[in-house]
């Protein structure tokens, strides 16, 4: 090798150092301004109503007051005039090596009846009072509607008894790091999902993000990035004069 080219080389790499990989998102039209390309909305056999693109302050089927969508002119919203299951979900491939990673979105809840009920189930034609909305990371050969544990990776979210029965839009975000680090290059599922069989329930969702660094290393001081290319210089002409030494 050219040692003049390789000493080059140190130098540009050494100052290079530190300098941090852009976040790469992993999750594709969040916001839902395309529509639902990228996701897969599913209904359970039997469901009334279904997750809708909806805009306007105006929820998609019975045209009740919710708020507007948080980002852009649309959101992913469910609504029905009966009851029902419903998923919503998108698949990703996790990095061979992960560092940081943060999901973040906005969720709404609109729950016309008097509480949430969170059986351990997303069954809504069953005698069970079921009125919830949540948010997993599954594996992707799970059925999309199981509440099986081996099969949910993570709870994001969940609506709970006492929460409030209507909120604005609020914004979620969750450090999943350890979670994807430990199932690098998998695909996984992020599923939001909602259930309702005691009176009228409105999920939406907004600005969906999963932002992942595959690395992450400090940037030195200014100082330091000046005394390490010092002594590369230094070192690359002390090689350079043994050189010439030797060929006397």
């Amino acid at each position: 090798m050219n040692r003049k080219i390789s000493c080059a080389a140190l130098l540009i790499a050494g100052l290079t150092i530190g300098q941090p990989v852009a976040a790469a998102p992993l999750i594709m039209n969040g916001g839902f301004e395309l529509g639902f390309t990228g996701w897969t909305v599913l209904n359970a056999p039997a469901s009334d109503g279904s997750f809708f693109l909806q805009t306007g302050t105006a929820s998609p089927v019975n045209g009740l007051s919710v708020p507007p969508p948080p980002g852009g002119s649309t959101a992913a919203m469910t609504d029905a005039e009966g009851s029902g299951a419903h998923v919503l979900f998108q698949d990703f491939l996790v990095p061979a090596t992960v560092s940081t990673a943060t999901l973040m979105f906005d969720w709404f809840v609109n729950n016309l009846d008097t509480t949430f009920r969170t059986p351990n189930t997303l069954a809504f034609d069953t005698p069970t009072l079921n009125q919830q909305a949540r948010v997993d990371i599954l594996r992707v050969t799970a059925d999309p509607f199981t509440m099986n544990a081996p099969d949910v990776l993570f709870n994001v979210f969940r609506t709970n008894p006492g929460d409030p029965l209507i909120s604005g839009y609020n914004t979620l975000s969750r450090d999943i790091a350890s979670l994807l680090a430990s199932n690098t290059g998998t695909t996984l599922r992020l599923r939001f999902a909602e259930t309702d069989n005691v009176n009228l329930f409105n999920f939406g969702v907004d600005n969906v993000s999963l932002n992942v660094n595959a690395q992450e290393v400090p940037i030195p001081e200014p100082a330091t990035l000046l005394l390490f290319g010092s002594g590369l210089s230094a070192a690359c002409a002390a090689r350079r004069k043994k050189r010439r030494k030797q060929s006397c």
